[in-house]
This record gives C-alpha cells, structure tokens and sequence, in this order.
C-alpha cells in the first residue's frame, strides 16, 4: 500500500508555495530594478549625447547672444522641458537678467529680472546648488509667467564667483504633457551647466569639452553595458551554470598546475642530465674506438703484422673493452632518459587537453596514470602509489574536467601524508557503474571539518597553498557527469575518496 505518513501537509505545502512566490517576486524586482536602471541608463546616455552634440554647436557660436539662444533650445531639447531661460549676472547692479529664452510666449517671461535679495535667500552667490521648485501662481518672480514647476542652476567663473543662470521649466498649462521636474534631473542638469560655464569662459576650449563630454559618455556606455551583462548572467544562472563551472574548473585546474610546475621542471631535468651527460662520455669512449677503427683502415697486406700490434697495444691504452661495456650502459641510460622525459610530456599533455565542453570516450587509466605522472616529484622516495586497476571500458566524459578531478584527490592524499606511507588507487566495473577509490593512510579529516570539506573556498592549507575550491569542483564535476563522490575518514589512519560514473551519459 501506498504509504501517506510521508505526505506533506497542506501547510508544509502552503509554506513552500509561499517561499517559492517569495523567491519569484524577488526575481521580478531584481529584474524590474535592472530594467529601470537600463532605462535610466539610456535615458542619461541620450542626455549626454546630446550635451555633447550642444557643445559642438556652442563651440562655434560667435556671441553671447547667439551662445545663450543655442543652450536654451539644446536645454528644451535635452531635458525635455517646456521652457528655458539663460540669466547673465550683472555685477554693477547685483542682479541676474535674461539673456535668452525659448519655449514660452510670455513676454513678462523675458522681462523677468532676479534681485539681490532672491539671489542671496537662494545661497547663488558662492557655489550654490541646484534647486527645483514649485511656483506658485502669480507669486515673484516666476509666478507671474504661468511657470509651474522650474530647476534654477547656478554657473560660475573661474575664481567661484556668480557668473549666471540657467533655468528650465513646465507651465500649468502643460505639465500634463511633459515628464515632472524632479530630483532625478538634478545632476544631468548641473552637468550641462558646467559644461555650457566653462565654454561660456573660453570658446577656444573646444577639444578639451569634447575630450570630457567623450569619457563621460564612455562612462555611461560601460555602465550601461555593465548592466546588460549583469541582466543577461542572471538570467543565463537561471538557467545554466556551467559557464561559471567551466571558468572555475579551469581556474583550479591553472591553480594546480602552477604548484606542480617546479616539480615538474625538476623531474624533466634529471632525464636530461642524464642524456647530456650520458652524450658526453659517449662521444668520448666513440672517439677511441673510431681511432682504433682508422688503423684498420690503414692494415695493407705488407703492414698487416704491424698494425694489428699496433691496433692491441692502442686496444689496451684506450680500455677498448671496458668502453664498449660503457657504451652499452651509456645508450641504455640516455633511453631511459628519453623515454622519462617522453612519459613526463605525454603526461602533461593528457592532463591539459582543452575539450572540458565536449563528450568523448576516454580511458580512467591514462587519465590517472598522467596526473601521477605529474605528482611525483612530490611523492617520490616516500609515498608508494599501488594501482589496483581492473578491467574497465573506455567510459563517454569530459576527460580534462575528470583529470581535474583526479589531480584535486591525489594532490590532497599527498598532502595529507607527513612522511612516508601509501595511496591505494582501485577501480571496478558493476552493473554499467565504475568505481575509483584513491585511499591514502595520512591524517584523515577531523571530525569538525567534515561538513565544510565541500565548501567552496574552505581549505585547511595555509595562505598560497590552497584555493579551497579542490573539492567543491570536485563534486560538482562528478554531478555533471551524474556520478557521485562520498568519502570515508578515520582520524590517524587516513581518508578513501570513492567516485562512481555511469559508463554511458544519459542525454536529457
């Protein structure tokens, strides 16, 4: 019968629904932030690209009056208000008169003149910040021009002192059809007045404005850019992880070869010295007997009792013998170098090969037998690897992605030894599953670590020895190639890492 103990109940049921909804509206904001900070993005881009298309046209201008009716249309422009006005302030008079305006049909507008005293309660004397304001209807000096929302900007001089303003502004009677002046505006507007400043005060600044204008729209572009890539990761995570896997595996897999090339500098420079020095004497011991040789050349049948005298008593000065001996020794010892330096870099080529994103049938064994190769400068002398190799088929994985797997394990069995001891490598085949054990009899885990073993990060080495992303790529390599990867551990005795794949991926 079908067992109901384990049902969930309709709460258990309930909570989950609810934290799942949960995690989905969190997904949507995340989202619906990114789009907007993409549409704000945008929208600041745009801005700045017409700022800098307003720059190449003010540059040119030949007046103060031609300069300030550019800005106020670029303003309307730019911004998307209904009006502007371009104020020039009077020193003499201590007031702030129209220079230009654009986009409202109030003559009143342009008649508008600001006085000492609205210019001090609005602190533009000295540095002053931009301020957005609600006008109210016929109140001073912009309620009389049927204004209702404006955004006053300050500019300057070069030593801070008033040099103006510029101001843009929507109506009562069509505010319904342009967007709200608010402080979202605020520091888009105060970068076109300092801009429009600084081009007020020279003219022939030119190309610098342009230089400023061209990285603040890189600026805006990288930030832009960096937003679409952080909006099409997270929606790519959703889905697949196995970029960021990838990358990681890679990383790690950089990581340990980094550690392991010293050694492996060193293990290919024994076999080399062997041959060089194995060259030398056997270029040595090959000239005396070529000098025996050439008086064979010179035997004549006149002379043929001289020379072969003079041929053994050469035999016995040169140890004619004992060279050839050498020679034997010496070709045997500069083949066993070669055929160590050929292992080494056979090995190192089956570790690194680059096919971590295409399935193919590969052999454990050669996978293995490479990643031992490239250890053994590290156990050499005092750790004896036993193989236990059974007969296993060739099985369909990633084989650089297992490589990595296997270096993690056997480098960390290494590790884990002091002195001397041994690592116990078995594989088996069962019911279309194969088995790799790598047991070691080193320290063994404690038992306070064991459930961070896994943890990306977490390493027991000390600084510069360890990523601490061994085991967590480990195990997630195993998961893709829907295996699994569990261990067994006694404190003082030592640790067995058990691996078991399917022979045949499964396609989804």
């Amino acid at each position: 019968m079908f067992n109901m103990d384990n049902k969930p109940t309709y709460d258990e049921l309930k909570t989950k629904c609810d934290d799942f909804q949960a995690q989905i509206i969190r997904f949507l904001k995340v989202e619906q932030d990114l789009v907007d900070a993409r549409s704000k993005l945008d929208r600041d881009l745009s801005r700045f690209k017409s700022i800098q298309s307003y720059s190449q046209r003010a540059i040119n201008a030949e007046s103060l009056e031609e300069f300030a009716n550019i800005t106020v249309e670029s303003v309307v422009e730019t911004f998307e208000v209904e009006c502007s006005a371009f104020f020039v302030y009077d020193k003499n008079q201590n007031v702030l008169n129209v220079q230009s305006s654009f986009g409202h049909d109030d003559e009143a507008y342009k008649e508008c003149q600001l006085d000492s005293d609205w210019i001090s309660d609005k602190g533009f004397l000295k540095k002053g910040k931009v301020i957005i304001e609600k006008v109210e209807p016929e109140s001073g000096p912009f309620g009389k021009t049927g204004l209702f929302k404006i955004i006053l900007s300050p500019y300057y001089d070069e030593d801070g002192n008033l040099h103006g303003m510029l101001t843009g502004g929507v109506s009562s009677e069509k505010r319904a059809y342009y967007d709200e002046i608010t402080e979202e505006l605020t520091p888009s507007f105060m970068v076109f007045t300092q801009q429009m400043s600084a081009m007020l005060q020279n003219f022939d600044a030119k190309r610098f404005l342009d230089m400023k204008v061209q990285e603040r729209t890189a600026q805006v572009m990288q930030q832009k850019q960096e937003i679409e890539v952080i909006n099409k990761e997270l929606r790519k995570t959703l889905e697949d992880l196995k970029q960021a896997q990838t990358q990681l595996v890679q990383s790690e897999k950089m990581a340990s070869l980094g550690q392991l090339v010293a050694g492996i500098a060193h293990e290919i420079n024994n076999p080399v010295n062997f041959i060089s020095a194995g060259v030398d004497s056997l270029t040595t011991n090959l000239e005396e007997i070529r000098q025996v040789l050439d008086i064979y050349h010179k035997i004549t049948a006149d002379n043929v009792t001289e020379k072969l005298h003079e041929i053994e008593n050469l035999k016995q000065k040169v140890e004619y013998k004992e060279a050839l001996r050498e020679i034997n020794k010496l070709i045997e010892s500069i083949k066993n170098g070669t055929n160590r330096t050929t292992d080494i870099v056979r090995g190192l080529r089956t570790f690194s090969r680059l096919d971590e994103d295409i399935l193919k049938m590969a052999d454990l064994h050669e996978g293995l037998d490479s990643t031992l190769i490239l250890l053994h400068n590290k156990y050499k002398n005092r750790i004896e690897v036993i193989k236990n190799y059974g007969d296993i088929p060739h099985i369909e994985c990633y084989p650089g992605q297992l490589n990595q797997v296997f270096m993690n394990l056997l480098s960390n069995a290494v590790d884990a030894i002091d002195d001397k001891g041994s690592i116990t490598i078995s594989t088996s085949l069962s019911d279309s599953l194969i088995k790799i054990s790598i047991k070691d009899t080193g320290q063994g885990i404690p038992e306070n670590i064991r459930e961070k073993i896994f943890d990306p990060f977490f390493t027991t080495k000390g600084v510069g020895k360890g990523t601490g992303l061994g085991l967590s790529i480990s195990q997630s390599i195993i998961e893709k190639h829907k295996g699994t990867m569990t261990y067994i551990s006694e404190p003082g005795k030592g640790t067995e890492f058990i691996i078991v794949l399917p022979v045949k991926q499964v396609k989804v």
